[in-house]
């Protein structure tokens, strides 16, 4: 089993540098091509291109690029940071650890612990995320079901230990979550909840690349239905983008290889 391990991770490495150099790359660099090639439309624009093509196809659907201002009618109260926002995204975590006693084949014993991260709850607000423009013009941002593919910024992440959470339950707006330790192995403890939340801060910039179309007269921008389009929504600048692309392109050609010669020397060490 020893001698076979490299071997092991040596093709592990390999599979990782194929899907990094062929895949990871690829969706990186088809990304920043898209980002570079759309030129930037405003909501009048978008919205005369779906108008003209509405009588030969209701359901025309094009890939836009648009900026603007991030909005809400409105606007909800992120649950932990209690400030208003164009949206939001929260979670609850149950942060335990667990010891225990592992016996090796040579029949030793060890004492491992091992920390757990176990979601509770997660949440967004309901309310849809609006682009608007300085004349209050605005286009519906698709967020339902697509909240993971949001660049939000992270305005909290907090580990309160079980006391302190529960203590705190009358301003938290999760209801408390009770520990019944004998349900649990002698070596289990909890350490306390952590709670993470990310958010679109309103009024600020948005950049956004996904498809537009139009719906009871209101333009609307999603996920594309060609899944290899690119579905962005940011407070980042476009600028920001392209050089956050090229770097993961690179990364991803660079790391690929260097996992690939990694991969390869361990296999020959293994077979050696």
């Amino acid at each position: 089993r020893v001698i076979c391990m490299p071997i092991i991770i040596g093709i592990l490495l390999i599979a990782a540098a194929v899907y990094m150099i062929f895949f990871g790359r690829k969706k990186a660099a088809g990304e920043l091509l898209e980002i570079q090639y759309q030129e930037t439309k405003t909501i009048p624009e978008v919205e005369e291109a779906l108008l003209a093509m509405h009588d030969i196809d209701p359901n025309y659907r094009e890939l836009v690029e648009v900026k603007g201002t991030a909005a809400c009618d409105d606007p909800p109260t992120a649950p932990y940071s209690q400030k208003k926002v164009a949206f939001y995204t929260a979670e609850t975590y149950k942060v335990s650890e667990e010891t225990r006693q592992e016996r090796d084949n040579e029949g030793n014993v060890r004492t491992r612990t091992v920390k757990h991260e176990d979601k509770l709850s997660e949440e967004e607000s309901a309310q849809p995320l609006l682009l608007t423009d300085a004349d209050g013009r605005r286009i519906i941002i698709e967020t339902n079901g697509n909240a993971d593919k949001l660049d939000l910024v992270k305005t909290m992440d907090r580990f309160q230990n079980a006391d302190q959470y529960n203590a705190n339950m009358y301003t938290n707006p999760y209801r408390r979550f009770r520990e019944y330790s004998p349900s649990f192995g002698a070596g289990y403890r909890l350490l306390g909840y952590k709670q993470v939340e990310k958010t679109i801060p309103l009024l600020s910039r948005l950049y956004v690349l996904g498809e537009a179309y139009m719906e009871n007269g209101q333009i609307y921008i999603g996920q594309p239905r060609e899944k290899s389009k690119p579905f962005i929504v940011t407070t980042k600048s476009e600028e920001e983008l392209v050089k956050n692309k090229e770097s993961t392109a690179k990364f991803q050609l660079f790391g690929g290889i260097a996992s690939a010669v990694i991969g390869v020397i361990l296999i020959i060490v293994g077979i050696v």
